[in-house]
């Protein structure tokens, strides 16, 4: 009986093999820690056929089944073994310590003598053509044989990859880190071994424009347009090659605008456009530019154009807005403001949550209020100012608009609700304080020998010294104090009988 047993042992481990293997990483080094994983799919069964008068001959087939999953890490070497697998075919996966998978296939495994059998399994990714797939390979790695002159271009080439993604993955983790001036090194490194992706350049010019660095900024971000223009000759999407090299452009001159050289800015931003399939931030860019450095009319120009480039965006108008009021063109300046009222007012409609048009209309309400009151067309300004509260970033500022605006009409109680408005939404804004207690000193009347006032006078005067000690109001301030704190002389006299 043993016997029997060591022979049905024997026997059954006759169906078993050991699988062995090496793996070396794109440098051709040894890839060690890598996971390696057998898992069983099917066996390969061999139909034999004959034709009368003819040799006999067989067509293997590979019924697919359920089956066992083995795994293994590779040694210090990268080499690894599998003791006792069942004979079979295998999806195979090899994955790296990082988690990225490397290699797939299928193989199968047999007798170590049957010339069918691959039960060794050496992967140098070093060799591996980063390619498509060649049909019939088995893995995902394009196979075929090559020339040692081939094998050593691919290996040269595989190995500055390797490099490149290193350097990549140590720039993003500077980046996370904040470590502005690592991340701007490992990007010169990364253009030291590939001149041709824009984007380290681009990249580059980023953070050195962010640090300040405007000429060198101005300088990458040049480099990155050659390139860019370079590489992206023959575009499959030509739309978004024009918007990439566009883009650049835009960031150059971007650069030349923090180095006051206003000509080059708006030069480089005119390039843009010409070439953009979307000019209209090229044209608002170059209009804030000449705004900014007194140049009022060339900037009006290129709103203009930004205006016929997207008539939806409302930004344009503001600017323009801004320029004719400074201008005292105050009817031309009301006029922009409800052009770009009414487009921040339309991309609300369709996006309601962007908070720039919302802040944005509450800005240029505010602005038209403080006009149409110059025109004193009082009514148009309260119904602007109210609608700004609706929307400003900073609604203490037209809720106090509206408080003065009804202070000067002497609609007091109208006032007074305003200027609360305003306190509420900023406690430490003084001139509403101030024009609160102005309305509620007017109120006051002499009680028993002192000028007695509603009640929030005293506080809303002692707020106004709090936030402005030495404000525009502040004597004005304390001699109303002191008139609450001093005895009325009176002028009456008792009638002789």
């Amino acid at each position: 009986m043993p016997s029997c047993c060591l022979i049905l042992l024997a026997a059954l481990w006759s169906l078993m093999a050991t699988v062995s293997g090496r793996i070396l990483d794109q440098e051709g080094n040894p890839l060690a820690g890598a996971t390696v994983t057998y898992r069983y799919i099917g066996a390969v069964e061999k139909d034999f056929q004959s034709i009368p008068g003819a040799m006999r001959y067989e067509t293997p087939r590979m019924v697919e089944r359920g089956g066992r999953t083995y795994t293994v890490k590779t040694d210090k070497k990268g080499d690894f073994t599998l003791v006792g697998v069942d004979y079979g075919v295998y999806q195979i996966s090899i994955v790296s310590k990082d988690g990225h998978e490397i290699y797939s296939g299928k193989k199968n495994i047999g007798e170590p003598g049957d010339p069918n059998s691959q039960n060794v399994l050496n992967v140098d990714l070093s060799t591996a053509y980063g390619g498509p797939q060649e049909p019939g390979s088995g893995t995902n790695l394009a196979a075929g044989k090559k020339s040692k002159e081939q094998l050593a271009l691919i290996r040269e080439e595989n190995a500055h990859a390797a490099k490149i993604n290193r350097l990549i993955v140590r720039y993003h983790a500077q980046m996370g880190l904040e470590d502005w001036p690592g991340a701007m090194t490992t990007l010169q490194e990364l253009i030291t071994l590939d001149k041709q992706r824009w984007e380290f350049y681009q990249n580059l010019g980023t953070l050195q424009l962010n640090q300040g660095e405007y000429q060198k900024a101005s300088q990458s971000f040049a480099q990155a347009v050659a390139v860019a223009e370079k590489v992206l000759v023959n575009p499959t999407d030509t739309d978004r090659a024009l918007t990439i090299v566009a883009d650049l452009m835009l960031a150059e001159a971007d650069s030349y605008e923090k180095l006051g050289q206003v000509d080059g800015s708006v030069a480089l931003y005119d390039q843009a456009a010409a070439k953009h399939p979307h000019p209209y931030m090229a044209h608002y860019r170059a209009c804030n530019v000449l705004n900014n450095n007194g140049q009022p009319d060339a900037a009006i120009a290129h709103c203009d154009q930004a205006v016929a480039d997207d008539p939806a965006q409302w930004e344009p108008h503001q600017m323009m807005g801004g320029i004719y009021s400074t201008q005292s063109k105050t009817q031309d300046a009301i006029a922009e403001y409800e052009k770009g009222v009414a487009a921040a007012g339309k991309m609300l409609e369709q996006q309601s949550d962007s908070s720039r048009a919302k802040i944005g209309m509450g800005q240029m309400l505010n602005a038209q209020g403080d006009l149409l009151v110059k025109q004193k067309k009082y009514d148009e300004a309260i119904a602007a100012f109210t609608r700004a509260t609706e929307s400003a970033a900073y609604p203490a500022m037209p809720y106090f608009n509206l408080c003065a605006t009804y202070y000067n009409l002497k609609r007091s109680q109208e006032a007074l609700a305003a200027c609360d408005h305003a306190i509420t939404s900023d406690p430490r804004m003084a001139d509403a304080y101030y024009i609160k207690a102005s309305i509620l000193f007017g109120q006051g009347q002499v009680e028993h020998g002192k000028y007695a006032v509603p009640p929030g006078t005293t506080e809303a005067l002692n707020k106004y010294l709090e936030n402005a000690p030495y404000g525009d109001h502040a004597a004005a301030v304390k001699e109303m104090i002191n008139q609450l704190n001093r005895p009325l002389a009176t002028t009456y006299t008792q009638p002789k009988k």
